[in-house]
């Protein structure tokens, strides 16, 4: 992968975070289930969080890290999520999470020696969503953001 391209899938893992963000605060702001509103609203940090290890690797690249257009959830998108059982919505999310740590390794595999503490963290915060996704289906909802929680306290 060359220099252009990895900054490409870096700039692309941003925007995603930045998305992330959104649609996790979206998430809590349209649920009624105060333990759910938690994990959103943690699942948001965590995306932050790396949304701005991301916007720190880009400018250490002498790359820009300034959104243009606010960032927005489609009502589709969100109505996909909200009108789904809590199963379907966990399903539906595991996919994209999965797509994208296979993206977040192929980077990390690339990525030069100075880069590679932020796009691990990128990789483990996926892998963090996937550890939420998959105790929410697995029904053990009290341990889904163990994870994330330890993510947050690096």
């Amino acid at each position: 992968m060359e220099r252009d391209s990895y900054l490409d899938g870096i700039r692309s893992a941003w925007l995603g975070e930045l998305f992330g963000e959104v649609f996790f605060n979206a998430m809590a702001d349209r649920t009624q289930d105060e333990a759910m509103r938690t994990k959103w609203q943690t699942l948001a940090q965590l995306e932050h969080v790396t949304g701005n290890r991301m916007a720190a690797l880009l400018e250490s690249h002498g790359e820009s890290a300034v959104v243009q257009d606010p960032v927005e959830v489609s009502e589709e998108v969100m109505t996909r999520y909200t009108n789904a059982t809590h199963l379907d919505s966990m399903l539906n999310m595991k996919d994209v999470v999965e797509k994208a740590i296979i993206h977040f390794d192929q980077l990390l595999a690339v990525a030069p020696d100075e880069d590679v503490p932020a796009v691990r963290f990128l990789v483990d915060h996926e892998q963090a969503l996937l550890s939420f996704v998959d105790c929410e289906i697995a029904g053990d909802g009290a341990h889904a953001l163990d994870a994330a929680k330890g993510l947050l306290q690096e």
